[in-house]
């Protein structure tokens, strides 16, 4: 899975734990659904987006479902697998879990990291944007 993959889950993971009490689609309102390769991510952003415009602000999966009926049930399973295996939340909570249990075990001070999801979608819209660059730069050379 390449770096961008992994950001996109990520990215789509955690807009599939907003609720009301922290809406994670305030840190990624400068996406837009093109920069998802994934067909399925493209389809969740969009339904999250949509949902945004309209005053609902909690996405999870079945929130989705409700809002969308049948339209979405062929994704279902795979907004619970990306929501339950790649959001930030989890990541973060397991990260800072493994280091406390290796410095019970090394006898060492525990790191903890001070990550936060906005780093996640502002590395994801640099890598599109690299990439973008990159296709862009390319084909002008091509052409010469």
């Amino acid at each position: 899975m390449t770096r961008r993959e992994k950001l996109e889950k990520i990215i789509i993971g955690t807009l599939l734990e907003s609720n009301e009490m922290r809406n994670y689609f305030d840190d990624c309102r400068c996406l837009s659904s093109d920069m998802f390769l994934d067909d399925t991510n493209r389809r969740i952003f969009g339904y999250v987006r949509e949902m945004n415009l309209k005053g609902k602000v909690c996405t999870d999966p079945c929130s989705i479902l409700d809002e969308y009926g049948e339209a979405v049930v062929d994704i279902a399973a795979d907004m619970c697998d990306v929501c339950t295996d790649y959001s930030f939340i989890h990541l973060k909570m397991e990260y800072n879990e493994r280091h406390f249990l290796a410095s019970l075990e090394y006898g060492t001070e525990q790191l903890r990291t001070d990550v936060k999801f906005e780093d996640y979608v502002k590395s994801f819209i640099k890598l599109v944007y690299d990439e973008d660059k990159k296709r862009t730069d390319g084909a002008k050379n091509a052409a010469a």
